[in-house]
């Protein structure tokens, strides 16, 4: 007798079984509760050796999220881009930093979240729009990073030492240090000279004292004589201002006296092209007057009775006759 078998009813259960264990598994993953997450970008500076993706991110050791996609910046090959997923309920705060943290020996690292403590939320933005969570080099990597320096410092201070000791600066050193041995022994053999010199110039200082003291001195006299000057100055200047003020009158007087000079010449170039010579004129005539005057007087005095008989005739000249009478003759009275 043969059995049938249902394909299809196996099929099913299968199916079924399969979904069961799935939605299992998701439960035993999550909790059982629906989480939202809010997506991330953080810019890293350093190596980020041991992160890969599905990595952890915590928050202070919390597992908040996980690492999503790891790549070299194509807008900056200098830093490493790396997408995280963390829950929508962790406060991503606007000082909140992202360090790379080692996962005990196994040669994995996880991203650690530190921060929070501001009370404003992170805004920050990339071009793209994405937030973007500062990132901060860990504690390892300063220290890889100073060792580095470290050592390439030692090399250098051994690099240098080896020329500090070389063959040549040994054999001068050795030369030097002769020359000293030297040096000691003249010292040594001047000790008295040089006692002298140190007494000298002890005096030396001691006489520069006294000639600081004295130059003090002749400071407080210069800035007495300085301030003596600055009074004279002061009272010069209140004289040179008098002085201005009386050269101001002075010129007023001087313009008022060239202003009546003016006015004198004026008026004596009137005078001597006017007056003088109706005066020149006038003089002419009373010259000529006080003559026949003064000529009359001595005629007079020379024959009074010229008053009665008129002037004498004049006697006539040669060739002239003796019947022509003067004109001037007065003909005597009957």
């Amino acid at each position: 007798m043969d059995s049938k078998i249902n394909y299809t009813a196996i099929g099913l259960f299968v199916l079924l079984l399969g979904l069961g264990l799935a939605a299992t598994a998701y439960w035993l993953v999550t909790g059982g509760k629906q989480q939202s997450f809010t997506p991330y970008v953080i810019y890293a500076t350093d190596s980020v050796a041991g992160l890969t993706e599905n990595s952890h991110v915590l928050y202070r050791g919390v597992d908040v999220g996980e690492v999503k996609k790891i790549r070299i910046d194509d807008k900056n090959p200098g830093r490493i881009r790396i997408r995280v997923d963390i829950d929508a309920n962790v406060p991503i705060r606007a000082d909140t930093v992202a360090q790379l943290r080692p996962q005990g020996v196994t040669g994995l690292s996880v991203l650690n979240l530190t921060g929070g403590k501001s009370s404003t939320p992170l805004t920050h933005r990339n071009s793209k729009g994405e937030l973007v969570i500062p990132f901060e080099p860990s504690i390892f990597s300063r220290l890889e990073g100073g060792l580095n320096d470290t050592m390439v410092k030692i090399a250098r201070i051994s690099d240098r030492l080896d020329q500090l000791f070389s063959e040549k600066n040994v054999a001068t050193l050795d030369s030097t240090l002769d020359h000293i041995d030297t040096l000691t022994a003249m010292l040594a053999e001047r000790r008295s000279d040089i006692s002298a010199a140190i007494i000298a110039g002890r005096k030396t200082l001691e006489n520069t004292a006294v000639a600081s003291q004295s130059a003090n001195k002749l400071i407080d006299q210069s800035r007495q004589l300085v301030q003596t000057f600055k009074q004279s100055i002061q009272g010069l200047d209140a004289t040179l201002k008098a002085t201005d003020i009386a050269a101001n009158k002075v010129s007023a007087a001087s313009d008022n006296t060239i202003a009546m000079t003016q006015t004198g010449n004026q008026t004596l170039n009137n005078f001597n092209q006017r007056t003088l010579p109706v005066l020149d004129g006038l003089l002419s005539q009373l010259q000529e007057t006080s003559i026949a005057l003064t000529r009359l007087v001595n005629q007079l005095n020379d024959n009074p009775s010229q008053i009665l008989y008129g002037a004498a005739p004049i006697p006539p000249g040669p060739g002239e006759g003796k019947t022509s009478a003067s004109p001037n003759q007065i003909a005597p009275s009957p």
